[in-house]
């Protein structure tokens, strides 16, 4: 499995989760990138451009690789840190990827995209609880033995 050398049997409990809750979310996030990617014209509906038009071809394709760079290298690199063993800095690059692609996107949804609705904007939470699991047990203190 690719993710075998990442889990240490000796790691305590709180890091091996925050691990797989990791693994989770660069999957999730890797996953939506390579979306914007292949369909890059699902952003055509999300904001008032006429579908087919050029310009909504040109946005749409600019917006994708905006979106997919964004979406990509956070997880990279939470991945790298946590190859590294570097478990505290894994879950700030966590809260960053919370803050800067989940929060300024639920942000931007709500108020670039016309007639959002409430689950336009919650959809982003699926995405988030995978990062606030990792960041929480990458982060939590140590418990003294």
């Amino acid at each position: 499995m690719v993710f075998k050398n990442f889990i240490d049997k000796s790691l305590p409990k709180h890091i091996k989760t925050g691990i797989w809750a990791s693994i989770v979310s660069a999957i999730m996030l890797i996953g939506i990138g390579l979306f914007w990617v292949i369909h890059p014209a699902a952003s055509e509906g999300s904001f008032s451009i006429t579908p087919d038009s050029d310009a909504a071809i040109r946005f749409s394709k600019i917006t994708a690789i905006f979106k997919a760079v964004g979406d990509v290298i956070p997880p990279i690199f939470v991945l790298l840190a946590i190859k590294f063993k570097q478990y505290r800095l894994a879950g700030y690059f966590h809260v960053l990827t919370l803050i800067l692609v989940i929060v300024i996107d639920m942000i931007t949804w709500g108020t670039y995209v016309p007639n959002a609705k409430p689950l336009d904007i919650l959809q982003h939470i699926p995405f988030a609880i995978p990062i606030v699991i990792a960041a929480y047990n990458f982060l939590k203190t140590n418990p003294k033995n």
